[in-house]
């Protein structure tokens, strides 16, 4: 794969190409040179946020992806999948994901302009900096389609009435589908860009995010939507219009897709601090909050409650940290709804339920949570904490482990007064606390997995295409736990009893513990931080 990169810059650097640049309003000598200052800039891990400049993370995840094809294509195969079915599935399985991995990689590139701070007062014009910035779209399109699409490519000559060329027209068309998502991703954000304002584009960048998301999920529980769209019906009869039709179509996508990335052009440098600040507003008096009161007297007085503000408050400013809890809201907004058409069913009623998803549910969510928790778009600002005294962290760990926890108890109580609206006290009450002491117990295990202080780590890519493979052992694993809980557990109420207060114990324990550990992380880099800094002065001194 580097060969075939390579190959392809060489031909990129040519003067034909770079009078095709010309053409086109891009600089090919500052383009060039942003390409190999980004470049030099992930070779030193200080652009690492960005999916298609980790070659690294890129070469891990086209691997994730052949192992999880080669699967689905045994699968297929052993069912005498017919070919087109086959062919329709990968294309949109491809499309779908590409769809959702780009629209993050091109908002995370454009509306989260962090070196282009630096660049604005330099003589580079909009079409120039954004083309260098989004090339690296390219590169996840060379690792992943291959990686979701040659196994299934090459298998599908085992097909019924599979042609010879089978394998050339499936990739072809696979690319073909990437480079229209890159292209369609490049245009949203240019329109986006053109017609929002710059202080309301990181919001709106989340929505779009969200979106490809957003509408499985309205698709997926909407049936009568489903049922209402006949697209053949609506479909002209004749195939002379239905040619006029379609042509008609490809044009107005096409002009769409032009004149957006053409709204990428030279104003964008000029709006970059606006977009770096959006979302900022006036000052206002910052009020106590009555929970972290609370936390601070009971987890570790002044500490623990900058501890619980410091991540409440980060995690609704901080832009990596809602960049990647973005799956996380679909899948929710997915539990949310199922479990509404299953809670007049008691799990105490012998039938099996989606409420005995719920604890399992936090469990994901936390373990989610912890993994990302670290990461910070202003990482550099760590230093900040090697001021405080060394006695305050175990303080601030408990206020860290208090905020996370009140994410989870806060819908177990607005669960328990609708579910003894259905169930009864009893029944609701005994679930809801079997569910709290569960969630618990995966957060008491899962607060470990913070390695540092909360948002003081450069971000990586490495979380994002890891997401589908995570999930799905994720749900293997919660389908065991779910398997055992409904044959063992939800049988007797006596069960749930001692089960439940076993939990409570086991989180007791796992979560002092825990925060020793999270303490004791903290300190450690924190203190290699101090080093990190000693060095640099050490070297700039030689």
């Amino acid at each position: 794969m580097k060969a075939i990169w390579h190959s392809i810059e060489r031909f990129l650097r040519s003067p034909l190409v770079s009078g095709l640049l010309r053409k086109f309003g891009i600089d090919p000598v500052r383009y060039w040179l942003l390409i190999d200052l980004f470049g030099q800039l992930s070779e030193r891990r200080e652009l690492f946020s960005q999916l298609g400049r980790d070659g690294m993370t890129l070469q891990k995840a086209s691997w994730a992806y052949y192992i999880l094809s080669g699967l689905m294509v045994l699968l297929f195969i052993a069912t005498g999948m017919a070919l087109a079915t086959y062919f329709a599935v990968f294309l949109a399985m491809t499309t779908f994901l590409l769809l959702a991995m780009l629209l993050s990689e091109t908002s995370n590139s454009l509306v989260n302009p962090v070196e282009g701070l630096v660049l604005a007062h330099q003589p580079i014009d909009g079409a120039t900096y954004t083309a260098a910035k989004l090339t690296h779209l390219l590169r996840i399109l060379l690792h992943l389609v291959p990686g979701l699409n040659l196994i299934p490519a090459l298998a599908g000559l085992t097909l019924n009435g599979c042609p010879w060329y089978y394998p050339l027209l499936h990739l072809l068309a696979a690319f073909a589908a990437g480079l229209v998502v890159a292209l369609f991703c490049c245009a949203l954000f240019g329109w986006l860009i053109r017609f929002v304002p710059p202080p309301r584009l990181k919001a709106v960048g989340f929505v779009a995010e969200m979106s490809p998301w957003l509408f499985y999920v309205f698709f997926q529980f909407s049936r009568e939507m489903r049922a209402s769209i006949q697209i053949p019906r609506w479909l002209p009869r004749q195939a002379g219009p239905r040619r006029m039709l379609a042509a008609t179509l490809c044009v107005i996508a096409v002009t769409i897709v032009v004149f957006g990335i053409r709204a990428l052009s030279g104003d964008y440098l000029v709006r970059v601090a606006a977009i770096a600040q959006g979302g900022s507003r006036a000052k206002r008096k910052v009020r106590r909050s009555r929970l972290s009161s609370l936390a601070g007297r009971l987890c570790g007085g002044p500490p623990a409650r900058a501890g619980f503000e410091y991540v409440s408050r980060m995690m609704m400013r901080d832009w990596q940290f809602r960049r990647q809890m973005i799956p996380l809201f679909p899948i929710l907004l997915m539990l949310a709804v199922g479990a509404s058409h299953v809670m007049p069913i008691s799990p105490f009623s012998g039938k099996f339920t989606g409420m005995h998803l719920l604890p399992h549910a936090f469990g994901f969510a936390f373990y989610m949570i912890c993994t990302v928790i670290v990461f910070g778009n202003d990482h550099q600002g760590a230093w900040l904490f090697l001021l405080a005294p060394a006695g305050a962290f175990r303080g601030f760990a408990r206020g860290v482990y208090a905020r996370l926890f009140t994410l989870m108890a806060a819908p177990h109580l607005i669960l328990l007064v609708i579910l003894a609206w259905y169930w009864g006290i009893r029944d609701a009450g005994l679930f809801i606390a079997y569910s709290a002491a569960a969630a618990a117990v995966y957060l008491g295990l899962e607060l470990r997995l913070i390695e540092g202080m909360p948002f003081s780590k450069q971000p990586e890519a490495s979380q994002n295409p890891y997401m589908l493979p995570m999930m799905l052992l994720g749900g293997a694993a919660m389908g065991i736990a779910v398997g055992l809980q409904y044959f063992l557990v939800f049988h007797s109420r006596t069960a749930v009893v001692g089960v439940t207060l076993a939990l409570a114990g086991a989180a007791w324990f796992l979560t002092r513990s825990s925060i020793e550990a999270f303490e004791a992380s903290i300190r450690f880099h924190l203190g290699m931080l101090t080093t990190g800094s000693k060095g640099l002065y050490t070297e700039i001194a030689v």
